[in-house]
Formats: structure tokens, C-alpha cells, sequence
């Protein structure tokens, strides 16, 4: 799936050498199929690795990838190049990292319920939640209704505002000025509490 150099691959070695034995390369992408994707590799303790990843044997290490990420990173390269010095460049290109679900040119508000079903609720859904987008006015304001564990829930502002709203801003960066809760919040048996 992915090509890493014979030059990245020592320079793996090195790095991977001073950290905790077993630890391995984790590569992913964060807001995929969205004007903000981006790719990353970080390091990933063997604890670190889920049911979600899948392993690839390189030589001398392991890299891993979530299966979400996958189809963003057919065919790409990791590549390093040693300009002196004990300096060098670590160079990571994905010719199908903006690969779209929806097209382009869809709606924004498609493309917002999109991610949401994607991204957003998957995270809710651990909790019994979810959360649809009933308005998106001309100006990014983003209207949310929450149902299920969400609804009534004490947490639901931070769930709101450092969730939803962030993850949102940073995946379609300048088209949300702000998200704003258009539930009706009620406590019910399965509204999601701190003490379950």
C-alpha cells in the first residue's frame, strides 16, 4: 500500500531504535474526503493498536494503518533525504489523499452530512448517541439535534463545542463560523450520564 525508501526505512531504524521496544510507525489521515485531509505519522506503542489497524511488516519495524484511512493512501510514498549534518528531509506523498466520497462541487451542507455520518457519530455512537444537521444557513452556521444519549446530557455543550464544532472548522476550514444546538434537550432513560 505504501512505499517507504530504503533511505526512510534506516531512517526509521534510527528513530524506532531509542524508543520503547515494539514500538512501530502509525500512519493515518484526519479529515479525509474533506477540504482540511491531512496525513501524519507518528510513533505507535504496540498497546496502541487496534482492532481498527491493520499491520504492515517493513524491514526492521511495523507500520500501522487504521482501515479508514486506507483508501487515502493507495500508492503513496515515504521517502527521506540526508542533507548533512545529522539534518534531513522526511518527505510523505499521497496522490490520493484528497480523494472525494461526494464530489467537490456538492452542496456543503452534503458534504457536512457526510463527515458527520463518517467521522462525528461513530464517536457519539459510543455513548448511544447521534447527531444530524437540520439547517446550514448562507453565513456557516451549523444547526445540530441531538437524539439518543446526546439528548439531555449533561456534557452535551463541550460534545458540541470542542467536538463537533472543531472537528468541523478544521475540516472545512473558512466555510463554518459556528455550530449551535437546535435540540430540545430532555433527560430520558437513555440519555448518557457520567456515572453509567
Amino acid at each position: 500500500m505504501i512505499t517507504i525508501t530504503e533511505k526512510a526505512e534506516e531512517y526509521f531504524r534510527t528513530l524506532l531504535s531509542k524508543q520503547a521496544p515494539e514500538t512501530g510507525i502509525r500512519v493515518f489521515v484526519s479529515n479525509p474526503g474533506t477540504p482540511g485531509v491531512e496525513c501524519g505519522i507518528l510513533y505507535c506503542p504496540k498497546n496502541s493498536i487496534s482492532f481498527q489497524d491493520d499491520v504492515f511488516r517493513h524491514e526492521g519495524f511495523n507500520v500501522i494503518i487504521d482501515r479508514m484511512s486506507q483508501p487515502y493512501l493507495e500508492n503513496a510514498v515515504i521517502d527521506y533525504e540526508d542533507s548533512g549534518n545529522r539534518h534531513g528531509t522526511l518527505t510523505f506523498k499521497a496522490p490520493e489523499l484528497k480523494k472525494r466520497d461526494i464530489p467537490a462541487d456538492a452542496p456543503l451542507r452534503d458534504q457536512l452530512e457526510s463527515y458527520m455520518l463518517r467521522t462525528i457519530n461513530p464517536s457519539l455512537a459510543e455513548h448511544g448517541g447521534f447527531a444530524k444537521i437540520t439547517e446550514v444557513t448562507s453565513d456557516g452556521i451549523v444547526k445540530i439535534e441531538f437524539s439518543g444519549g446526546c439528548k439531555g446530557c449533561s456534557m452535551v455543550n463541550m460534545t458540541l463545542k470542542d467536538g463537533i464544532e472543531a472537528n468541523l472548522k478544521q475540516a472545512f476550514p473558512g466555510m463554518i463560523k459556528e455550530v449551535v444546538d437546535a435540540t430540545v434537550h430532555e433527560v430520558t432513560e437513555r440519555t448518557y450520564t457520567l456515572a453509567k
